[in-house]
């Protein structure tokens, strides 16, 4: 996941970043009283999507500079209030977000139309990893092999050297 703060500066790069990954974009106003409110919670929403759950979207935030600055570009801007929040795919609006700002809420949105997945719990590994895991303990337990080997030609070595001393 990646999170994006889109103003002027950055609008462009983020008109061609969204064309590739689904972006869920909040438009708001730093001096809107409703968007300074649900700020908290947008940031505990990242937070966790990004602890808890595996996606290839974009979190995006949305200034009035950015939006006025993609008003020119193919990404949808045309908002009427603020905060909105959407969905976007290859820069135009598919779903608009009405629900409470409230991260569970918003959460549960995004699973319901398969932006974000739970990660795995547990010991799950992938294939790569458990091959990788088999060849270091067999390294190793080579290693462990030889090394006794070792050990045990020395002593016994050893051993006769003493028994010849008589």
């Amino acid at each position: 996941m990646r999170i994006l703060y889109v103003n002027k500066e950055n609008a462009k790069i983020f008109n061609d970043e969204n064309k590739k990954h689904p972006v869920f974009a909040k438009y708001f106003s730093p001096t809107c009283p409703a968007c300074i409110s649900m700020e908290s919670e947008w940031d505990n929403m990242c937070k966790d999507i990004d602890a808890k759950y595996n996606t290839d979207m974009i979190v995006a935030q949305i200034d009035p500079k950015g939006m006025t600055e993609l008003e020119g570009m193919d990404t949808f801007s045309d908002v009427a209030y603020v905060p909105t929040i959407v969905i976007l795919k290859s820069g135009k609006k598919v779903m608009e977000y009405d629900g409470p700002k409230q991260k569970d809420k918003m959460i549960k949105f995004l699973l319901e139309n398969d932006l974000i997945k739970p990660k795995m719990k547990g010991g799950y590994k992938s294939k790569a990893r458990k091959s990788k895991a088999r060849k270091s303990k067999a390294r190793k337990s080579k290693a462990r092999k030889s090394t006794s080997r070792k050990s045990k030609a020395r002593k016994n070595k050893a051993r006769k050297s003493k028994s010849r001393k008589y």
